[in-house]
């Protein structure tokens, strides 16, 4: 995360005069405190001593008009390590009184950390008194500000890093004993061969953190009641990637831990600055690049919708301090990347925005472009006024299971696996996550389409949850049938609800994280074993026609299957399925004979840009079959559609990642309001639209590097 030491912040007021890439002057804002969108960006005070020896010639009024510049850029709200310091205090309460906000920033109160459990165990009844002294002292100068927005009171990107940060003591024990009835096992390995106690082990020391911080939370409330407090989330480890990673085991995830210890909830991934932390060969070919930034932010979105809780996200810049390592012409070149990231979070339900600076210490911007087409960006969400915070991102009509209990019990890496939650979102349009624990009923949260990706064991009550869903009409999407229960034991009910037996689950292991480093020799992060040998890939290809269309495309890793009752629609070369559906009272199921990510993944591989419109319009088809539209769609699969809405008007985000065709057609519907008019917020114009049984469609270009923000509105407000 970024512990960045910026040594000053002061904007170079000259930037204000420039014009985007599209020609257009910028449209200076001052935002007031009613229509501000939460977006903070580093303050730092003048360095001691830099003044006095010539480095940094500023005035008080120079300063002044940056901090301006700033707000008038689209940021209202600055976040500080400290308030100390009366040229700091100065500068800052002058911030405050054109409106600004403060974010205050600690190093975390709880005690524990990543590598070692807390000195005072979380369960002894002096820990939050231990934790309070903490708070007493660190927040001490917060009270100082009176335009508190929000503080940081836990340590950045918490996960456990191994066993050797569990918790074991006397404390720990009795409560673990407390919970599960029996003695705490002594070591991770002592249950190994145990798949119970292992799952309780690794649930309870998961935990500690989750109790911790929940007293950390009441305590800063105690403190101080006025801010909003803020937990910063890791960006792989607790989504998936917790596995032979920076987490040695498979454990954390931010859905288990809840919701009940802040009140926002952020996080980051960096998709263009560094890497996104895939495994393996998917790592080193980061395509596409924006599938772990939507793999993740919807598992923190449905952590945050859950528990009724805000989302923010920390936006990964060109930054001199902290891309030291990645720097190049490449990255530099793709100025577009802190407007193209910011976008798709806001999109995606991120109601928060956190960015360190942009600049060195003799406050030039290392790049003009970079710094540009992001402060043009926020203001045209400034532009979006108040109205945007109170559109939540439209709950999808599918949603793709994450599997705790696999992940835990396997070892196995469940974050590849975000290429096949992109294929189905860009087929589809819109795609959520539900958590295992959430499927406590036949209802799964009023999601008409369930995705199973790479799923092969699930807990039996789940799995007869899932069975009943269909049955009352849900339908199942799967890719892989879990055959193991929680404890790894056989499991049926999966096999007879698809209508086939004895199917297979391999899939290539990946493993290692590739980091592409510049300006240092690249290399494979947490290395396979030194016998490692990459596994050959088995290759077969679908022949046949369904929903209208011929298929011909390469599978990696097909997956036989025993078809008993199921039907099939679509078979490979083998004479092996790759579709089988299967009707089940109501509902219906649809079985792919092949693992989605190892097949998309080689279509990008190898360039294979038939195959993935194939792939495509494969599981578009399954959905159309399905009878299940979507509130979004975009038909050019590198452009970005994604709709925030309310019973009264919408914002529709179109995102350029890196297309070469600028247009797409977008289709909205079943919004909760008649769409009167739609208007692009950067230009003020109208966009044409059409309308055709009860689903609005228009054509739109957005040119590479380029998002556009459309406001929509309802038939009462069409004269807007």
């Amino acid at each position: 995360m970024y512990k960045v030491n910026c040594l000053l912040l002061l904007i170079v007021c000259t930037m204000v005069a420039c014009t985007d890439t599209l020609g257009q002057p910028p449209q200076t804002i001052l935002p007031t405190k009613a229509n501000l969108f939460p977006a903070t960006i580093q303050f730092s005070p003048v360095p001691s001593g830099m003044e006095k020896e010539g480095l940094l010639l500023h005035t008080e009024q120079t300063k002044k008009q940056s901090i301006k510049s700033v707000l008038e850029q689209g940021f209202g709200n600055f976040w500080i390590y400290n308030f100390s310091g009366d040229t700091t205090k100065k500068l800052l309460n002058y911030a405050q009184s054109l409106g600004m906000q403060i974010d205050y920033m600690t190093s975390g109160f709880e005690i524990f950390d990543r590598y070692k459990p807390s000195a005072i165990s979380v369960y002894a009844p002096d820990y939050i008194g231990a934790v309070k002294k903490r708070i007493a002292t660190g927040l001490a100068p917060m009270k100082e500000i009176k335009r508190i927005h929000s503080v940081f009171p836990f340590q950045d990107e918490p996960f456990h890093a191994g066993p050797e940060a569990f918790d074991f003591s006397v404390d720990a024990k009795l409560e673990f004993d407390k919970r599960y009835g029996y003695e705490m096992p002594s070591s991770l390995d002592a249950v190994r061969n145990d798949p119970k106690k292992w799952l309780d082990l690794l649930n309870f020391q998961s935990n500690t953190f989750r109790d911790g911080w929940i007293k950390v939370y009441k305590a800063v409330k105690e403190f101080d009641p006025r801010p909003k407090i803020v937990m910063t989330h890791d960006s792989h480890n607790t989504f998936g990637a917790g596995v032979k990673s920076n987490s040695k085991v498979a454990m954390d995830d931010v859905f288990y831990w809840g919701g009940d210890f802040a009140d926002v909830y952020v996080y980051n991934i960096y998709p263009y600055m560094t890497f996104d932390y895939r495994y393996g060969e998917f790592g080193k070919l980061p395509k596409p690049r924006i599938s772990q930034m939507h793999y993740t932010i919807a598992q923190l979105r449905n952590l945050t919708s859950t528990y009724g809780k805000e989302m923010g996200f920390w936006v990964g810049t060109y930054n001199e301090l902290w891309f030291t390592r990645f720097r190049g012409p490449e990255r530099k070149n793709q100025y577009w990347s802190e407007r193209e990231i910011s976008y798709t979070a806001i999109g995606q339900g991120a109601n928060f925005l956190i960015s360190p600076s942009n600049y060195n210490t003799l406050n030039l911007p290392l790049d003009t472009l970079h710094w540009q087409n992001y402060t043009e960006a926020m203001k045209v969400v400034q532009q979006a006024g108040p109205g945007l915070l109170k559109a939540p991102k439209v709950k999808a009509k599918a949603c793709f299971l994450f599997p705790r209990t696999q992940y835990l019990q396997l070892q196995e890496e469940y974050f590849n696996v975000g290429l096949t939650f992109e294929l189905f979102l860009r087929a589809f349009g819109e795609l959520d996550i539900i958590h295992e624990e959430q499927i406590t009923n036949d209802h799964l949260n009023g999601y008409k389409v369930l995705v199973l990706a790479d799923v092969k064991l699930l807990p039996e009550k789940t799995a007869r949850n899932i069975a009943s869903f269909v049955q009352r009409g849900g339908i199942v999407i799967a890719d892989c049938v879990p055959q193991m229960d929680a404890y790894q034991q056989p499991l049926q009910t999966m096999n007879k609800l698809f209508g086939v037996e004895r199917s297979e689950t391999d899939r290539i292991i990946q493993e290692g994280q590739w980091v592409p480093f510049v300006n240092l020799p690249p290399k494979m992060s947490f290395p396979p074993l030194a016998d490692y040998k990459p596994q050959e890939a088995r290759i077969d290809r679908v022949a046949g026609k369904i929903f209208q269309l011929n298929y011909g495309f390469k599978i990696i890793s097909p997956r036989a299957s025993e078809v008993t009752t199921g039907n099939v629609l679509l078979k490979m070369k083998s004479g092996q399925p790759a579709l089988v559906s299967h009707r089940v009272g109501e509902g219906k199921t649809y079985l792919l004979g092949f693992c989605m990510q190892d097949t998309y993944f080689d279509t990008w591989k190898n360039d294979d840009a038939a195959g993935r419109k194939q792939l495509r319009n494969l599981i578009s088809g399954i959905f159309n079959d399905a009878k299940i539209n979507a509130h979004i769609y975009s038909s050019n699969p590198d452009i970005e559609a994604s709709v925030r809405a309310n019973l009264s008007e919408g914002y529709l985000f179109i995102i350029n990642h890196e297309a070469t065709d600028p247009q797409t057609t977008v289709r909205l519907a079943d919004l909760d309001f008649p769409v009167g008019k739609i208007v692009d917020i950067e230009s003020g114009k109208p966009v044409t639209f059409s309308r055709k049984s009860g689903v609005i469609e228009l054509v739109i270009k957005a040119p590479f590097a380029t998002t556009r923000l459309l406001r929509i509105l309802p038939k009462e407000k069409a004269n807007y």
